[in-house]
């Protein structure tokens, strides 16, 4: 039977969120990643049954613990709350609750974190066992079972540190094994590997593994141990320096998500713009209030003869010009959306009316008012459109290429308005094969050269979408040029976008080169996906606001892909959109729609979440349905052409009779990433 395992978020804040009638500014990263690595994790050993949420209060976490523990949880996991802060209380809400201590676990965790960060003196981990209560019939070996307790920072990156740790070389199953009753042999049996020794083969914690291109097949890796610097990533100093295996766990598409959300700043800068097309694809800063009443005083809703309708029965009345006052006993000619005259109350319609005499340069003098009008009939009420103060267009709104927005600035007498200012995107390709496509003919020593598609490609994606580019170029693979270029784009921009570099090759410098050349934190080195798993995201700190660098695979269908996923949604926070309601868990606060539609075409699964590159078009009953653009390779940008939507195709589940194909004619959703023609 798999082990029992519960995780429990301690946080003020979360807690706070969660409790609120919109929780979807705080998304539970660290209690994702910890379910994440436990589920994943390729022994199957483990089942999450619960997770909770609770402020930094000694009280409310004992009182979930202990349930947990009556519940007879194998193992138990906290995030958050065991640093030096004042609110920082899991310690001391665990410590009481611990009937022996486990201090190697205890050691294990600080001495790994320490190779990461020296910061990690500051946090406080408390490990140990809480024993269950005796069963009824237990025997002595059952007697003292218990639940092993792990208390963990609250810094996403800090628990998918630790977990490796734990979860590296069996300790914390084996662990588990022993406190359950058992003898360990089966932990010990795996550890030994399938050669008898402690150096087999293991898998990953998060049970994924492959090539970090898109090519080859998926097979377990060799562990490696880290360098002592600090650095996650190693000295780019030649090929025996690099790597073998990534130091980047594989994340799931909403934990990296997630992590965007959680890293890419708030927009910081407004600035005020005229109403004119240059606003298209702009977001509001400050909402958007009417000024006065909207009409400020009644008028027609058609065209046709300002009346007092008590005074005005059918009958024959004399035709008041527009511009003299208005009397009793006559009627006043008025079209569409003019203010109706003093004294005046309603409008006979043009069609309830005939001319009885004109003069001779054709005005009308007299007509016959054939049907009887209410008082405020065919009348626009002041304020009835919109009252005065009224909010009409939301800070966080859009002003779309439809005119509907900028029309209804016009319309509120708005001849500008505050909006946010928007990233600048500086955009960069790496690789020595690669040559403009601009530049003159160029062959290297294998005769041809390689067209740089990614960046036309995404210029093209990135303005279409409203933001300013910043060309970068080209750099071949050297580690100065690529420095100058990033500390150039970085100073230009706000958000930068290279491609290449980011595998396992001699020559793919970006990860060290963000981490120990710029100072940048790498938030995610890989994720599980299809095309894009050396997707990079990294913050480099500035004193304004840090800088987002997403450092895309070569690849060109990839790298275009992965700019629709994962830099789209970081653009569209940062520039003030509304984070839309994403589902439990989930990190698509500011992604592309999606859409649930038929497919035309069965789409094969693979091990990774896939987005499949296709046509989405109505049918002769209206309903969407998505028609494959052709082969997926990772490596023909022409995979891209005529797409407008990504379809998410599930990973393959693995077990026997499962599907390996989502069949032509099934559902599935989609991302919207064009227009539906």
């Amino acid at each position: 039977m798999p082990f029992k395992a519960y995780i429990l978020t301690v946080s003020d804040t979360l807690a706070q969120a969660m409790s609120a009638s919109n929780p979807i500014q705080t998304t539970n990263t660290s209690g994702l990643t910890l379910r994440e690595s436990l589920q994943q994790h390729s022994s199957k050993q483990f089942s999450v049954e619960e997770e909770a949420v609770v402020a930094d209060d000694i009280a409310d976490i004992q009182r979930t613990i202990k349930r947990w523990i009556a519940a007879r949880a194998d193992l138990i996991l906290t995030t958050g709350g065991t640093g030096f802060g004042t609110r920082d209380v899991t310690p001391e809400a665990i410590a009481p609750l611990v009937s022996k201590p486990t201090p190697g676990l205890t050691h294990l965790l600080l001495s790994h974190s320490l190779q990461k960060t020296p910061m990690a003196v500051l946090s406080r981990p408390v490990t140990g066992i809480a024993l269950h209560a005796p069963l009824p019939q237990s025997t002595p070996e059952t007697q003292q079972t218990g639940a092993i307790i792990v208390t963990l920072p609250g810094s996403t990156r800090a628990v998918g540190e630790c977990m490796d740790a734990l979860l590296g070389d069996s300790v914390l199953q084996h662990a588990l094994e022993l406190v359950s009753g058992g003898s360990g042999s089966r932990q010990h049996a795996s550890m030994q590997g399938p050669g008898g020794g402690r150096d087999g083969a293991k898998a990953s914690h998060t049970g994924l593994s492959g090539t970090e291109t898109d090519t080859g097949s998926a097979r377990p890796r060799t562990e490696q141990r880290e360098e002592s610097s600090g650095y996650v990533t190693r000295d780019p100093g030649g090929p025996a320096s690099r790597h073998r295996k990534s130091p980047y766990p594989i994340l799931s598409l909403d934990a990296a998500l997630n992590l965007i959300a959680e890293h890419t700043p708030s927009p910081r800068q407004t600035h005020e713009a005229s109403i004119d097309r240059k606003l298209i694809g702009a977001i509001l800063a400050r909402d958007v209030t009417a000024r006065t009443d909207l009409p400020l005083r009644p008028t027609t809703n058609v065209d046709g003869y300002a009346v007092s309708a008590h005074h005005t029965p059918p009958g024959p009345y004399r035709v008041s010009a527009s511009n003299a006052g208005f009397e009793a006993g006559s009627v006043q000619r008025i079209n569409t959306g003019q203010g109706l005259p003093s004294g005046a109350d309603a409008v006979v319609m043009v069609e309830d009316t005939e001319l009885l005499e004109s003069s001779d340069d054709g005005e009308e003098r007299y007509i016959k008012v054939l049907a009887q009008v209410d008082a405020g009939e065919n009348v626009r009420k002041a304020g009835s459109d919109v009252k005065q103060g009224s909010v009409i267009l939301q800070a966080g709104q859009r002003l779309s290429e439809l005119g509907g927005e900028l029309g209804t600035l016009a319309f509120l007498g708005y001849p500008k308005v505050t909006i946010h200012t928007k990233p600048k995107v500086a955009i960069l390709s790496t690789g020595n094969e690669l040559a403009d496509i601009a530049a003159p003919k160029q062959t290297d020593a294998w005769g041809f050269r390689i067209w740089d598609a990614n960046r036309p490609g995404l210029r093209a994606a990135i303005e279409s979408a409203g933001y300013e580019v910043v060309d970068l170029g080209i750099v071949h693979d050297d580690r100065q040029a690529t420095v100058d270029a990033l500390r150039r784009g970085l100073e230009e921009a706000e958000v930068v976008l290279t491609t290449g570099g980011t595998s396992m090759g001699e020559s793919d410098l970006l990860k060290p080169i963000i981490e120990r050349d710029l100072g940048g934190k790498i938030h995610f080195g890989r994720v599980a996906m299809k095309p894009g798993k050396p997707t990079t995201f990294a913050t480099i700190p500035r004193e304004s606001s840090d800088r987002v660098v997403f450092a895309l695979p070569g690849n060109p269908a990839s790298a275009l892909v992965c700019f629709y996923v994962f830099v789209l949604p970081s653009l569209r926070k940062l520039c003030g959109h509304h984070a839309s309601i994403a589902p439990s868990g989930q990190g698509r606060s500011w992604s592309v729609p999606r859409v649930k539609l038929r497919l035309e075409n069965a789409m094969k699964l693979d091990p990774r979440p896939e987005f499949h590159r296709a046509v989405v078009y109505p049918d002769a009953n209206g309903r969407l349905v998505a028609r494959s653009t052709g082969s997926q390779r990772s490596s023909g940008m022409h995979s891209m052409a005529t797409a407008n939507a990504l379809v998410c195709v599930p990973a393959l589940d693995g077990s026997p009779g499962s599907p390996t194909q989502l069949q032509a004619g099934s559902e599935a959703l989609a991302m919207l990433i064009g227009s539906i023609l």
